[in-house]
Formats: structure tokens, C-alpha cells, sequence
């Protein structure tokens, strides 16, 4: 059961990741579409799920939340703790204390192609630049994950660099897109989608 709701969107609500979350966490970096993006190779147990919890999302270096569609009864209110959410997967943000840290996310295949993870990602990069002070973030993805990459051209972000080969994912060595969203442009794309 995810924590407490931390950020609400019109389909998505971000909650806190707590350590009975450990069995959700785990499912996702197992799961065989999840982990290959993901860059993870070997299994992940339980523990290891902890340790990642403590190290990521019980410090101050990081943001960690639980994407989450909420309860589908229309008589429920998303203020009640009683009605219990659906988590779907996670978004991070990295190193939060430097000027661009770097942000990550994923969804089980179930919740692909329905917006959800640009909803998620949104009130994350909210969250990162209304109360951090980063002049902007990154995001890292593999040249194969065209899914990926579209998310992040559709939210603004610039393609700055390539890690040619980087990393042996999925069976062969891959290269690696870094990208890049300042905060005046995440700014500006808020102002033009209230317009």
C-alpha cells in the first residue's frame, strides 16, 4: 500500500514510497520490459529492494514517488485514505541537490500508451523546479527505448549527447541519449498549456 498522496494529477496522484512497497518495487525491476530499460541485468530480492529504498528514497539526495491511478469508484473521494490507490510504477529525481539532477521513471506495460507516464513525469518536474533550486534536470535512455524518448521530446526535453556503447543491456552494448530540460523551458511549456 503506497504512502501518503503527494501530488495529484487529473488521472495520476504521486504518493510516497515506504518499505511495504517493497514487494511492488520488486515486481517492476523483475519484470522482463521493466528491467531491460531500466539497464538492471540480474535479479532483484527482496533485500536488495530495501537497501534500495533506504539509500534512494530515505535520504535527502533524492525524490521517489509512487505513480498512481486512484480508486475508480466515482462516489470516492481522493482525500479519503480509505480508498486505495493503484500503483502503477515510479518516478525519481536524482541528486536533487545539484543543478541538473537527473529524473527516471517507468510503468508496468499494463499502463503504456495511455498518457499516464507523461502525467507522472509532469507532476515530478513540477515538483523539481517549484521547490529546488535546479537550473535543470536530465534524463538518460537507451537508443533503443524510442517509447522513452518520445515521452521526453513530448515534455520539452532536448536530445544534448551521446554515450556511444555504453552499456551491455539486453544482450549487446547500447548507446546511451542524455537529455536535457532547463527550468525556463519547463516554465514556459506550463505558461502555453494554460493559455
Amino acid at each position: 500500500m503506497p504512502g501518503v498522496a503527494f501530488s495529484r494529477g487529473e488521472r495520476v496522484a504521486l504518493y510516497t514510497i515506504e518499505r511495504e512497497d517493497t514487494e511492488f518495487l520488486q515486481r517492476g525491476r523483475n519484470h522482463p520490459v521493466v528491467r531491460g530499460p531500466l539497464g538492471l541485468a540480474d535479479p532483484t530480492n527482496a533485500t536488495q529492494v530495501e537497501e534500495t529504498i533506504e539509500e534512494w528514497f530515505e535520504t535527502d539526495e533524492g525524490v521517489g514517488l509512487l505513480a498512481c491511478l486512484e480508486s475508480d469508484d466515482e462516489d470516492s473521494d481522493p482525500e479519503d485514505s480509505d480508498a486505495d490507490p493503484t500503483p502503477i510504477g515510479v518516478v525519481t529525481a536524482k541528486d536533487i541537490h545539484l543543478t541538473r539532477p537527473e529524473v527516471a521513471y517507468w510503468l508496468f506495460p499494463d499502463y503504456h500508451g495511455e498518457g499516464y507516464a507523461t502525467e507522472a513525469l509532469s507532476l515530478l518536474l513540477d515538483h523539481v523546479f517549484d521547490t529546488h533550486d535546479a537550473r535543470g534536470v536530465e534524463a538518460r535512455v537507451f537508443s533503443h527505448n524510442d517509447a522513452s524518448q518520445a515521452l521526453l521530446d513530448r515534455l520539452g526535453f532536448t536530445r544534448e549527447g551521446e554515450l556511444r556503447e555504453n552499456r551491455f543491456v539486453e544482450g549487446e552494448y547500447r548507446d546511451e541519449y542524455v537529455y536535457g530540460l532547463l527550468r525556463e523551458e519547463w516554465v514556459e511549456e506550463r505558461r502555453a498549456d494554460e493559455r
